[in-house]
């Protein structure tokens, strides 16, 4: 069935079809050759040098004294907390910094992704992915991911922040891989779908669609439950009421098809195969997935 056939099914007006015709189109090009190797970009060997001094020196040194962070140094409450690594993503190598102190990770992204400046809302986010043309790093916090209580998914609070910071690390490298190979990164649900899957399969070895539910503030059955305040008009702020109605209805069978399909199919593929899978099929290809 394609699209056009699958939105008709909703009897809708031609001003909402036209909204989700194109928001629905897949802007990711799958046609490509991945390099089994994905060679290093440029800025990898300056972060080769960090991590050497921050292995020598430790981490708050190390950044101080070998990247810009604004007229103040970092002073770190809890230094023991954060690390660095250069993580072997999906998109190759990238630098991440992991900041489990909560304020610790907001001064590290104000300091090195905003050059000593605050901004509206850091305290809402839990990640930041500095990208640059000559530079790429991304940090990250273990702040429940989307801000679900531990309690929502049956799960120790300590745990889920161990998850959250994985889920977090997979869903940016998602993101970069798709940029850099793809030839896209949109604010799009398709997009977060793709991402959030890799970031629960990476952390827990298998994929839960009512965790990518939630943190969209989406139940498992009908577009109308509101379990919780989610991340879902960040990613449609253009679409009308109507629109935003259907594409929750969509996403929520787009989602329980994909933990389908990883129960029977996915599960048996690399992690590079499940992103391209998902990434060939767009989201009206996964809510029909099984029709």
């Amino acid at each position: 069935m394609n699209c056009k056939n699958v939105l008709e099914t909703f009897n809708l007006d031609e001003d909402t079809f036209q909204e989700l015709i194109e928001y629905t189109e897949n802007k990711f090009d799958v046609n490509v050759n991945i390099p089994e190797t994905i060679p290093d970009e440029d800025f990898i060997s300056e972060w080769r040098r960090v991590l050497r001094a921050y292995e020598k020196i430790g981490i708050e040194k190390a950044l101080n004294e070998n990247l810009p962070h604004g007229p103040e140094d970092i002073k770190l409450r809890k230094p023991e907390l954060t690390s660095l690594e250069i993580y072997n993503s999906i998109a190759g190598n990238i630098p991440v910094i992991y900041a489990k102190d909560e304020e610790d990770f907001y001064q590290l992204v104000i300091k090195l992704v905003n050059k000593g400046k605050d901004f509206p809302n850091i305290r809402k986010t839990g990640a930041s992915f500095a990208f640059g043309k000559l530079n790429k790093f991304i940090i990250l916090s273990n702040k429940p991911y989307s801000n679900i209580p531990a309690e929502m998914l049956n799960l120790d609070e300590n745990k889920w922040k161990d998850y959250s910071l994985i889920i977090r690390r997979e869903h940016e490298c998602t993101h970069y891989f798709t940029n850099r190979f793809l030839g896209s990164t949109q604010n799009n649900l398709h997009d977060e779908l793709v991402a959030d899957f890799a970031g629960i399969v990476s952390a827990t070895e298998n994929y839960y669609a009512k965790w990518f539910l939630l943190g969209m503030g989406l139940g498992l059955e009908t577009a109308d439950e509101e379990p919780m305040k989610g991340r879902f008009p960040v990613y449609v702020p253009n679409l009308s009421d109507k629109a935003k109605y259907i594409m929750k209805t969509i996403l929520i069978k787009a989602a329980k098809n994909v933990e389908n399909w990883y129960n029977e199919t996915g599960k048996n593929m690399s992690r590079n195969g499940m992103v391209m899978f998902l990434c060939g099929h767009s989201l009206l290809d996964l809510y029909t997935l099984y029709d």
